[in-house]
């Protein structure tokens, strides 16, 4: 009971619309079914490579830009705090000399109620804050001589009060130039307007920035949704391709590509459930080996397509006798098992191997207008007592069929059952 497997790849190569010689091999097939897997996994590792470069890379850029405008930021507001303390320390100057002219007290011009005289602001170190370039530097070049000649007239009426005399109020302050007053505060009111310009054009710059680097990050989380989504579409299409192969794949290892019966493996996946069940039921179940007759002599005269022919048919016809819950097999060849599930008695077995003989003994018609004449012998094996397994069943049916064919074929015999 050998299934001719050259026959069966030539078969399975007709079916597949291909010559026997160019079928491919089982690595080959292998290697096809878990192609589009490697394909989604590469296109999904350069995607991901792809995606996540972009991002560190708009990471990366937004951190420079988000860098350069708070440190931007920053420098300008420093610039303005200095401008304001150098405004706030020449305002003291200035009130300082207007209290000491109103009062004549000299505790007015007391340098510790101007500034810390450690930390007074100055208009150099105010251009160097800035700059020496650009239009705001020069705007503020006159600074460092009108702040010089203001504190230098400061000194001077400080050392003017220390004397021994008085002098008249006006004469004392004749080398304060209080003109310069006005001129420094009109170049600093005109910096600070133009400092404040720059950081709100810097603060709307930055929020720019931060708007587009956003911006630019949903565009990409929008191309890796698209992408995952693909990828999740092409991967569920894939798997159903796979199911729906492995689904075609376990039918065919399952069944005989020419009848269309069970095969051999089926049986064995199978059987050990059907005895289960009839013990279950407390019945019986019955397996008949089926040889056909004469089978030889149809592929002799007529060829291997009529050969083929008469297979089918004869399957057919054996299907036919058979209730739905019956099992007919094809084991390769000319040779078929049927497992009768739960029978009430070895009499019902011996009936249908009855009527199988008979509805094989007529003749079958073939493709070319002649007819087949064909016979089967039939070996009946009963089940089930205990131990009893599928190879040991078919042992004894396989005896009862050698038995049926000496005594002549066209028969049926069963197993330990002597005739009568």
């Amino acid at each position: 009971m050998r299934q001719n497997t050259n026959a069966l790849m030539s078969r399975l190569a007709a079916a597949l619309g291909m010559n026997s010689g160019t079928l491919p091999a089982l690595a080959d097939i292998d290697s096809s079914v878990f192609a589009g897997f490697r394909q989604v996994l590469q296109k999904g590792l350069l995607i991901f490579a792809l995606i996540i470069t972009i991002l560190f890379a708009m990471m990366f850029y937004q951190y420079q830009r988000s860098a350069e405008a708070v440190h931007s930021v920053e420098h300008t507001r420093q610039v303005i705090a200095y401008i304001n303390a150098l405004r706030t320390y020449l305002l003291n100057l200035d009130n300082a000399v207007r209290q000491y002219a109103d009062s004549q007290n000299r505790t007015d011009l007391d340098p510790s109620l101007i500034c810390r005289p450690s930390s007074c602001p100055s208009a150099e170190q105010l251009i160097a804050l800035i700059g020496n370039d650009g239009p705001q530097a020069a705007r503020l070049a006159p600074l460092p001589a009108l702040q010089a000649a203001l504190e230098t007239g400061f000194s001077a009426l400080q050392q003017g009060t220390t004397g021994s005399g008085t002098q008249p109020p006006g004469q004392e302050l004749g080398g304060f130039d209080k003109s310069a007053i006005e001129q420094i505060h009109r170049i600093l009111i005109e910096a600070e307007r133009e400092e404040l310009n720059q950081l709100e054009t810097r603060e709307a710059a930055r929020v720019h920035g931060e708007s587009l680097s956003s911006a630019l990050l949903g565009i990409a989380g929008l191309w890796t949704g698209l992408a995952l989504f693909g990828l999740y579409r092409e991967t569920v299409r894939l798997i159903r391709a796979g199911i729906h192969a492995e689904q075609t794949i376990r039918q065919l290892s399952l069944r005989d590509p020419l009848t269309g019966l069970a095969n051999r493996r089926f049986l064995q996946e199978n059987t050990r459930h059907m005895i289960a069940g009839a013990r279950r039921a407390r019945t019986q179940m019955a397996v008949l080996a089926v040889d056909l007759d004469n089978f030889k002599a149809v592929n002799d005269q007529h060829g291997h397509a009529a050969g083929d022919t008469v297979l089918v048919t004869a399957a057919q016809r054996m299907k036919q006798l058979l209730r739905e819950a019956d099992v007919i097999a094809r084991f390769g060849g000319d040779e078929f098992v049927i497992v009768l599930v739960q029978v009430d008695d070895t009499e019902a077995a011996r009936e249908v191997a009855r009527r199988v003989v008979d509805s094989l003994r007529q003749p079958i018609p073939l493709a070319d207008g002649a007819s087949a004449h064909i016979g089967a012998s039939v070996g009946i094996a009963m089940c089930c007592e205990d131990g009893d397994t599928l190879d040991a069943l078919l042992k004894k049916a396989d005896a009862a069929l050698y038995t049926a064919k000496r005594d002549g074929k066209g028969t049926f015999r069963q197993a330990d059952v002597q005739p009568v």
